[in-house]
């Protein structure tokens, strides 16, 4: 099963002797360990019943005799075995060891936790035949911002679709360094319900140079030099040309959406809520939007679309991809040829 549906399972039913954890994915490693034994274990007891080990300093033996032993003032208790890989498992040992497995203490849960595991030899072989066994491999990247979105929704707060593509385009695929970038957007909007991209680029995206809100601005006071200076220094900075081209499409429905709804009048506080920005930013926005006309805003996203498709169909350099889209952004034309910096 997957960390995801495990960690679902813990308190529905009961957890069996052996639970194997393995995958690349520490994190989910962790967590589905700390489920276990809040699962299991009060805190009171918790030193009595607890045994954590590494297959790199430990035998079979002690392992089985560790699993073998009987809980304290508690119905069960936990023996973790970290680095199972690492286990030196000698023909007897490996006897010993099949033994157990076979026939598992029902007050011990054995954890066995392994990184690279050759689930085509023993013990792995008896660890599939015997254990649970929970899969804890790294997300794709397409499962990353859904991750991110459950994760913040469990923590109490919610997080809109582009703060969770901007967290994942600054921070990577690194589920532990996002769960940090996490802790650090909530003390960051203190009691703020949602988490927005403005949020994501002022937090993590300060620190790691310009931000897209700062292109975004530039666009929009139609400053191409200082577009392009910003667009530069954030591709040399190493961030994600996917991101740029979604964000600053975001910009562009903004713009487009805005217009529509000035024309109806609507108050400003309903505009804001229905553009997706805060109002603090809506004035700035309303200013960028009477320098871009429909036919402007229409080559800006065939620009978009176009770097956007020939940046996943070619090899072009990505730098010279958005510079003739960010050109085009701001000046409201097309240029076909290349975009001269020197202004």
């Amino acid at each position: 099963m997957t960390a995801q549906e495990f960690q679902s399972s813990v308190g529905t039913t009961e957890l069996p002797p052996i639970v194997f954890l393995y995958g690349e994915e520490d994190f989910l490693i962790d967590e589905c360990l700390q489920a276990v034994l809040n699962q299991i274990l009060d805190d009171g007891t918790r030193g009595f019943n607890l045994d954590v080990v590494y297959g790199s300093k430990v035998d079979v033996k002690e392992v089985v005799a560790l699993a073998s032993a009987f809980p304290m003032m508690s119905a069960r208790r936990v023996v973790v075995v970290k680095e199972f890989e690492r286990l030196a498992v000698s023909e007897p040992a490996r006897e010993q060891l099949s033994a157990y497995l076979r026939d598992p203490l029902a007050s011990t849960c054995l954890v066995a936790v392994s990184s690279h595991p050759d689930l085509r030899k023993k013990p792995f072989t008896d660890l599939k035949k015997h254990a649970a066994m929970v899969e804890c491999k790294p997300l794709y990247d397409n499962k990353v911002p859904d991750w991110i979105s459950r994760r913040i929704q469990s923590l109490g707060k919610t997080a809109d679709p582009d703060a969770c593509r901007m967290l994942q385009a600054y921070v990577g695929n690194s589920l532990r360094a996002l769960q940090n970038e996490i802790d650090k957007l909530f003390i960051f909007v203190g009691a703020k319900k949602e988490i927005s991209g403005e949020d994501v680029a002022q937090v993590v995206g300060a620190s790691k140079g310009y931000t897209v809100f700062e292109l975004q601005n530039a666009v929009g006071r139609r400053d191409l030099k200082e577009s392009l200076t910003i667009l530069q220094a954030m591709l040399q900075a190493g961030q994600s040309p996917q991101l740029i081209i979604i964000m600053l499409t975001r910009f562009l429905n903004q713009l487009w959406k805005l217009g529509e709804l000035k024309a109806s009048r609507a108050p400003d506080a309903e505009i804001a809520r229905e553009v997706g920005v805060h109002p603090f930013f809506l004035r700035q926005l309303i200013e960028f939007q009477r320098g871009f006309p429909q036919d402007h805003i229409e080559n800006g996203y065939r620009a978009l679309l176009e770097a956007d498709t020939i940046l996943k169909t070619t090899s072009r350099e990505p730098a010279i991809v958005l510079d003739i889209m960010v050109y085009t952004l701001v000046r409201g034309v097309v240029e076909p040829e290349h975009v001269n910096q020197d202004f």
